[in-house]
C-alpha cells in the first residue's frame, strides 16, 4: 500500500469519525436541549462531507503519480 493510498485511507476514516461524532451531537441535543449540541452536530455533518470532497479532489490530482 502506498502513501497516496494511506492518505486517502485517513482521510476516509476521518469522515466516518466526523459522522460517528455528528450523530452523537445529535442524540446529545435530543437528551438535553443544548444550542451548542445542535450546532456540533450540523458543523461536523459539514466537516465529513467537506473531507469526502478532499479525498475525490486528492484521488484525482494524484492519479497520475
Amino acid at each position: 500500500m502506498n502513501l497516496r493510498l494511506v492518505h486517502a485511507f485517513l482521510i476516509l476514516l476521518s469522515a466516518v469519525l466526523a459522522v460517528l461524532f455528528g450523530f452523537w451531537c445529535l442524540s446529545l441535543y435530543g437528551r438535553e436541549d443544548g444550542l451548542a449540541s445542535l450546532l456540533s452536530g450540523i458543523a461536523a455533518f459539514a466537516v465529513s462531507i467537506g473531507l469526502v470532497l478532499y479525498d475525490r479532489w486528492f484521488l484525482r490530482k494524484t492519479r497520475t503519480l
